[in-house]
């Protein structure tokens, strides 16, 4: 499987639901071994009860982070620490004082036969796991094959601390990485990134590219309650862990449709939006944003009888369309929308997702028959 973010796939989504599907579990992965440039806090906050949970079922976790460019915080490297007091969890910093950067961007999922490897783009901020646009590519395997063999084989040369390359993190090294300038905290990284952001608004010159913004979804937080942990019951502790089974999911802020046209003929820009939809996506709603004019079109809200009947929208761009494709996005500008035919590579990319949404159950229809079905997945 290919990613794209964030125009067909978001990978903290896909991530968050390979970790640990408490309730769908298959595969089950019994180790998960991540290697990124950069963790912050901010992509932490999104993952760390999964992961979490991950380890509470007995899953084996190990993390190798780089400390370069001043992109990996203090808080980042705390979230990585407290996930321990939850299970088998190790994490490594690697750095290079020569000024080579540690950049690798890689996640592997293994049991006992099988193994999933995600290598791409994608670091641990919140940027990186949803708004950017990144980049990735999944290989599901035999554990035993060759590419995994060799992953391994990198993995464990990242690790190793007779290169004085790589230190395991403890609390006392992640206070002299604080004492030697080593990090940075949120607050001052997302302050030199609004810096830079500032001194180019402010210069008077006008922008040389359009301007298009992403959203993050709510952050995913565990409905669950505290439990004292078998280990720290015997050490005269209490160590919270969260219970099993329920994880909260997070609202979708993004949702790709495959879209019916109203009539070829007669309504040839207007389409019909499921109430499921609706409720759980538009909601109350007026009008969404295009992307691509700028222009804004209601959302016509038809009753019969006293009780709301159908819901339409009027998409202009989709008038020459064969089989219209269209990606919604929340945003503090109001819901905006990119519609594109199958056949042209965005359109292509979406679809791709919506059907790989069919084989796992993500992708929803109006209707059984697929061919005259909308089709509709939140990523």
């Amino acid at each position: 499987m290919f990613y794209n973010q964030p125009l067909a796939v978001r990978f903290g989504t896909e991530l968050l639901r390979h970790i640990d599907e408490t309730d769908q579990i298959d595969p089950f992965w019994d180790s998960l071994d991540i290697a990124v440039a950069w963790v912050r806090a901010s992509g932490m906050a999104h993952l760390t009860d999964r992961l979490a949970n991950f380890l509470h079922h007995g899953g084996q976790l190990s993390i190798i982070v780089g400390i370069d460019l001043q992109n990996t915080t203090r808080e980042g490297l705390q979230a990585l620490l407290d996930l321990e007091q939850h299970g088998h969890c190790e994490t490594y910093v690697y750095h290079n004082e020569a000024g080579s950067i540690f950049h690798p961007k890689l996640y592997l999922f293994r049991n006992e036969e099988e193994a999933r490897l995600i290598v791409g783009s994608n670091n641990i901020t919140e940027a990186g796991l949803y708004v950017n646009v990144e980049a990735g590519l999944q290989v599901d395997t035999e554990v035993d094959a060759s590419v995994i063999v060799q992953t391994l084989d990198a993995i464990s040369s990242w690790k190793d601390t007779t290169s004085r390359l790589a230190v395991r993190l403890d609390p006392e090294f992640l206070d002299h990485l604080i004492r030697e300038g080593y990090l940075p905290d949120e607050l001052a990284a997302r302050a030199k990134f609004q810096g830079e952001r500032t001194r180019r608004s402010t210069s008077g010159n006008p922008p040389l590219f359009a301007s298009r913004r992403f959203a993050a979804p709510a952050r995913a937080r565990a409905a669950s309650r505290l439990a004292v942990s078998p280990a720290g019951d015997q050490a005269g502790t209490t160590t919270a862990r969260p219970e099993t089974a329920q994880l909260a999911a997070s609202p979708g802020t993004v949702l790709l449709m495959r879209l019916r046209k109203a009539s070829v003929t007669d309504r040839p820009t207007q389409t019909q939006i499921p109430f499921r939809v609706v409720d759980a996506f538009f909601q109350s709603a007026p009008e969404v944003l295009s992307a691509h004019s700028g222009d804004t079109h209601g959302i016509i809200h038809a009753s019969a009888r006293g009780s709301r009947n159908t819901i339409k929208l009027e998409i202009p761009e989709m008038r020459g369309y064969v089989q219209p494709i269209a990606r919604f996005e929340r945003t503090p500008d109001g819901i905006v929308y990119e519609t594109y035919d199958v056949g042209s590579p965005q359109g292509n990319q979406i679809m791709a997702s919506l059907e790989e949404g069919r084989r796992d159950g993500t992708t929803q229809m109006t209707i059984r028959d697929a061919e005259r079905a909308t089709w509709w997945r939140f990523i």
